[in-house]
Protein backbone atom coordinates (compact mmCIF):
# COMPACT_ATOMS: atom_id res chain seq x y z
CA UNK A 1 0.00 0.00 0.00
CA UNK A 2 2.89 2.35 0.77
CA UNK A 3 4.38 1.75 -2.69
CA UNK A 4 1.06 2.57 -4.34
CA UNK A 5 0.82 5.72 -2.24
CA UNK A 6 4.28 6.82 -3.38
CA UNK A 7 3.47 6.12 -7.04
CA UNK A 8 0.16 7.99 -6.92
CA UNK A 9 1.72 10.89 -5.02
CA UNK A 10 4.44 11.16 -7.69
CA UNK A 11 1.86 11.08 -10.47
CA UNK A 12 -0.18 13.73 -8.66
CA UNK A 13 2.92 15.86 -8.20
CA UNK A 14 4.05 15.65 -11.83
CA UNK A 15 0.55 16.07 -13.22
CA UNK A 16 0.26 19.45 -11.51
CA UNK A 17 2.88 20.75 -13.94
CA UNK A 18 0.84 19.49 -16.89
CA UNK A 19 -2.26 21.22 -15.47
CA UNK A 20 -0.38 24.48 -14.86
CA UNK A 21 1.27 24.51 -18.29
CA UNK A 22 -2.05 23.83 -20.03
CA UNK A 23 -3.72 26.52 -17.90
CA UNK A 24 -1.14 29.12 -18.90
CA UNK A 25 -1.31 28.15 -22.58
CA UNK A 26 -5.11 28.24 -22.57
CA UNK A 27 -5.18 31.59 -20.77
CA UNK A 28 -2.64 33.02 -23.21
CA UNK A 29 -4.82 31.92 -26.14
CA UNK A 30 -7.89 33.44 -24.48
CA UNK A 31 -6.12 36.73 -23.67
CA UNK A 32 -4.87 36.96 -27.25
CA UNK A 33 -8.38 36.25 -28.51
CA UNK A 34 -9.91 38.98 -26.33
CA UNK A 35 -7.26 41.58 -27.12
CA UNK A 36 -7.22 40.96 -30.86
CA UNK A 37 -10.91 40.05 -31.12
CA UNK A 38 -9.90 37.00 -33.14
CA UNK A 39 -11.98 33.99 -34.02
CA UNK A 40 -12.47 31.26 -31.44
CA UNK A 41 -10.81 28.43 -33.32
CA UNK A 42 -10.85 24.69 -32.90
CA UNK A 43 -7.35 25.03 -31.40
CA UNK A 44 -8.78 27.36 -28.72
CA UNK A 45 -11.54 24.85 -27.95
CA UNK A 46 -9.06 21.97 -27.78
CA UNK A 47 -6.73 23.93 -25.48
CA UNK A 48 -9.63 24.39 -23.05
CA UNK A 49 -10.65 20.76 -23.45
CA UNK A 50 -7.14 19.43 -22.73
CA UNK A 51 -6.87 21.74 -19.73
CA UNK A 52 -10.20 20.47 -18.42
CA UNK A 53 -9.27 16.81 -19.02
CA UNK A 54 -5.92 17.24 -17.25
CA UNK A 55 -7.76 18.76 -14.28
CA UNK A 56 -10.20 15.83 -14.25
CA UNK A 57 -7.38 13.27 -14.28
CA UNK A 58 -5.59 15.20 -11.54
CA UNK A 59 -8.77 15.13 -9.44
CA UNK A 60 -9.16 11.37 -9.93
CA UNK A 61 -5.58 10.71 -8.82
CA UNK A 62 -6.10 13.06 -5.88
CA UNK A 63 -9.31 11.30 -4.87
CA UNK A 64 -7.53 7.93 -4.86
CA UNK A 65 -4.92 9.47 -2.58
CA UNK A 66 -7.59 11.07 -0.39
CA UNK A 67 -9.99 8.16 0.01
CA UNK A 68 -7.81 5.07 -0.45
CA UNK A 69 -4.06 5.48 -0.09
CA UNK A 70 -3.16 8.33 2.23
CA UNK A 71 -2.03 7.07 5.64
CA UNK A 72 -2.39 10.46 7.39
CA UNK A 73 -3.91 13.11 5.15
CA UNK A 74 -7.30 13.12 3.49
CA UNK A 75 -10.05 10.91 4.80
CA UNK A 76 -7.58 9.03 7.03
CA UNK A 77 -7.11 12.21 9.06
CA UNK A 78 -10.71 11.99 10.26
CA UNK A 79 -10.63 8.24 10.89
CA UNK A 80 -7.40 7.94 12.86
CA UNK A 81 -7.97 8.02 16.62
CA UNK A 82 -6.02 10.72 18.39
CA UNK A 83 -5.61 12.92 15.32
CA UNK A 84 -7.65 16.09 15.44
CA UNK A 85 -7.40 17.14 11.80
CA UNK A 86 -8.85 20.60 12.28
CA UNK A 87 -6.36 21.56 15.01
CA UNK A 88 -3.29 20.55 13.02
CA UNK A 89 -2.61 23.08 10.23
CA UNK A 90 -0.65 20.66 8.03
CA UNK A 91 -3.26 17.92 8.21
CA UNK A 92 -6.15 20.39 7.85
CA UNK A 93 -4.50 21.83 4.74
CA UNK A 94 -4.53 18.50 2.87
CA UNK A 95 -7.61 16.97 4.48
CA UNK A 96 -9.89 20.00 3.95
CA UNK A 97 -8.46 23.14 2.33
CA UNK A 98 -6.52 21.63 -0.57
CA UNK A 99 -9.27 19.32 -1.79
CA UNK A 100 -12.12 21.82 -1.26
CA UNK A 101 -10.47 24.65 -3.18
CA UNK A 102 -9.30 22.32 -5.96
CA UNK A 103 -12.84 21.01 -6.43
CA UNK A 104 -14.14 24.59 -6.66
CA UNK A 105 -11.39 25.37 -9.21
CA UNK A 106 -12.32 22.28 -11.23
CA UNK A 107 -15.98 23.33 -11.21
CA UNK A 108 -14.94 26.74 -12.56
CA UNK A 109 -12.94 25.07 -15.34
CA UNK A 110 -15.99 23.04 -16.34
CA UNK A 111 -18.27 26.07 -16.18
CA UNK A 112 -15.83 28.13 -18.24
CA UNK A 113 -15.47 25.42 -20.87
CA UNK A 114 -19.24 24.98 -21.08
CA UNK A 115 -19.91 28.74 -21.32
CA UNK A 116 -17.28 29.11 -24.03
CA UNK A 117 -18.75 26.19 -25.94
CA UNK A 118 -22.29 27.59 -25.79
CA UNK A 119 -21.52 31.29 -26.35
CA UNK A 120 -22.74 32.82 -29.58
CA UNK A 121 -19.84 35.17 -30.30
CA UNK A 122 -16.12 34.51 -30.49
CA UNK A 123 -15.36 37.38 -28.13
CA UNK A 124 -17.69 35.99 -25.45
CA UNK A 125 -16.09 32.55 -25.87
CA UNK A 126 -12.63 34.00 -25.29
CA UNK A 127 -13.84 36.13 -22.35
CA UNK A 128 -15.59 33.19 -20.69
CA UNK A 129 -12.44 31.10 -20.98
CA UNK A 130 -10.26 33.91 -19.73
CA UNK A 131 -12.42 34.72 -16.70
CA UNK A 132 -13.32 31.23 -15.50
CA UNK A 133 -9.99 29.58 -16.28
CA UNK A 134 -8.16 32.56 -14.79
CA UNK A 135 -10.04 32.40 -11.51
CA UNK A 136 -9.56 28.62 -11.43
CA UNK A 137 -5.82 29.02 -11.93
CA UNK A 138 -5.55 31.57 -9.13
CA UNK A 139 -7.42 29.20 -6.80
CA UNK A 140 -5.20 26.28 -7.83
CA UNK A 141 -2.04 28.29 -7.27
CA UNK A 142 -3.28 29.30 -3.84
CA UNK A 143 -3.53 25.65 -2.75
CA UNK A 144 -0.56 23.96 -4.44
CA UNK A 145 2.00 23.21 -1.73
CA UNK A 146 5.04 24.68 -3.50
CA UNK A 147 6.97 25.54 -0.35
CA UNK A 148 6.25 22.50 1.81
CA UNK A 149 6.58 19.74 -0.78
CA UNK A 150 9.22 18.88 -3.40
CA UNK A 151 8.68 20.59 -6.75
CA UNK A 152 9.58 17.36 -8.57
CA UNK A 153 9.19 13.86 -7.13
CA UNK A 154 11.29 10.98 -8.39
Amino acid sequence: MEAAYTVFLSIHSWLRWVVLILAVLTLARSARGVSSRSLYTDADRKAGLFFMISCDVQLLVGLVLYFVLSPVYGLAAFQTPGINAMKNADIRYFAVEHIAIMIVALALVHIGYSKAKKASSDLVKHKSSLIFFGIALVLMLSRIPFSTRPLFRF
